[in-house]
């Protein structure tokens, strides 16, 4: 009985890994950060979102639990999580951000940076190593639309850098 229990638990935990895997693995806005400063050049993928916006979750719960918009995420961005009502300061590329607050309600200066101003959520900023907004995708799309616009992007934008690089 006890080999049987060590068996089922061995099995639970190998398909919680795997299951670990499939999913977006999320960094905070300094983790990216320090990425990039440490020669990983790909771009920041930052989730810019509100704890009170339900198009938000739904892109959540949906198009970042599908294994295709997961693993092309993470093999080619450093994807983010960014609150953009995050009360705390932050520092990007050498920057500090800090909450400005309006009453009751308020927002977090790098996410109003990130978007240039245009704060609609959810937003996906494409961010390059010099801490530029390069592409703002917004507002929820499903698993296979949301893909389909993301690896168009990501390919203009390899267009756009293999010319300037010319």
């Amino acid at each position: 009985m006890k080999n049987l229990f060590t068996l089922f638990f061995s099995l639970l935990l190998i398909g919680i890994a795997a299951q670990d895997k499939k999913l977006i693995q999320w960094k905070n806005l300094q983790e990216g950060d320090s990425l990039q400063i440490h020669g990983d050049t790909r771009l920041l993928f930052v989730d810019i979102f509100t704890d009170w916006c339900g198009p938000c979750k739904f892109l959540d719960k949906y198009t970042f639990q599908n294994q295709e918009v997961s693993s092309y995420i993470n093999e080619n961005f450093i994807p983010v999580k960014f609150n953009a009502e995050l009360k705390e300061s932050v520092t990007f590329k050498g920057n500090t951000y800090d909450y400005i607050s309006n009453g009751q309600t308020g927002i977090q200066s790098w996410a109003y940076y990130a978007l240039g101003g245009n704060l609609r959520y959810p937003s996906i900023a494409l961010i390059n190593k010099n801490g530029e907004t390069v592409y703002v995708i917004s507002g929820f799309m499903q698993p296979d639309e949301f893909l389909k616009t993301v690896k168009n992007v990501k390919s203009e934008l390899d267009q756009n850098l293999a010319k300037d690089n010319r």
